[in-house]
């Protein structure tokens, strides 16, 4: 039993783990996620407000496509459109300021012995804490349309959570894969244009027809969402499967995103 758990100890999830229960170096981290919060409204009157407004904006301009020119009929539309812009704006600006992290660094990594995995994952958590202050904003809105919502408030907890684990194990990749391939952070930001119209973020599942239906089952961050929207518009609990998919491929990211990240970091300074 002592080799196993020697044999386990060696292993790079534990090495990621024990630098975070570190005091010092949580105490780096803090300030990585205070500075990426500060530069991020650096000289905004509005500050974090703008998490907030951006995907209202976004939501009511839509929604008034949809609505008016798409006749789209669904019962609180505009409600049903923050409820999945939220999630995926965090997930998308995560992985799209993860992709250059590093070489954004680079002086900070090139002076200092700083865990390099903790620029990712800080600007994973400061996403994080944004998403969280929009959606402690917008809440009672769905409060007002649904007092349910608030007996499914740990459903929603636990959504959040693994919609984190999932988002950072990605983050990680991309972060590690840009270092050494840039084209691919290129690639990204069209890739996520794709990725945000073929994910039920305007429209229902139902309203995709049935030949398609298979682009919402290949689609990762789906599953996410409608745990989601079951604790926040549907007001509903969800399956055992709509709770089992999304922790296996959050923890399956996860475990990814840290495997990846200490293979690759060993020729980030010789990179950047």
């Amino acid at each position: 039993m002592m080799k196993l758990w020697n044999s386990f100890k060696r292993m790079k999830f534990c090495q990621f783990l024990s630098a975070v229960a570190g005091f010092q170096q949580r105490e780096v981290l803090r300030n990585l996620v205070n500075k990426n919060l500060k530069a991020k409204y650096a000289g905004s009157m509005l500050g974090m407000l703008w998490a907030f407004i951006n995907p209202v904006l976004l939501a009511c301009i839509v929604g008034f496509i949809f609505t008016n020119i798409l006749k789209v009929n669904t019962p609180n539309y505009y409600l049903y459109i923050l409820s999945g812009m939220l999630p995926w704006t965090f997930f998308a600006t995560s992985i799209q300021e993860a992709s250059v992290s590093i070489q954004g660094h680079a002086s900070l990594l090139k002076q200092f012995p700083l865990a390099r995995i903790f620029i990712p994952v800080a600007i994973v958590i400061s996403n994080f804490i944004l998403l969280l202050f929009s959606l402690t904003i917008l809440l009672p809105l769905f409060l007002i349309v649904d007092l349910k919502v608030i007996t499914l408030l740990p459903l929603l907890v636990f959504a959040l959570i693994i919609l984190l684990l999932f988002t950072l194990g990605l983050s990680l990749m991309f972060a590690a894969i840009c270092v050494e391939w840039r084209d691919v952070q290129q690639a990204l930001n069209t890739l996520l244009v794709y990725w945000l119209w073929l994910t039920p973020i305007f429209y229902s599942a139902q309203m995709v027809p049935r030949d398609y239906k298979i682009l919402l089952d290949i689609n990762p961050i789906n599953f996410f969402l409608i745990l989601y929207r079951n604790s926040l518009f549907d007001v509903k609990t969800p399956s055992l499967g709509v709770l089992g998919i999304p922790v296996i491929m959050a923890l399956g990211a996860l475990w990814c995103g840290i495997v990846l990240f200490h293979k690759k970091e060993g020729g980030f300074l010789k990179r950047i």
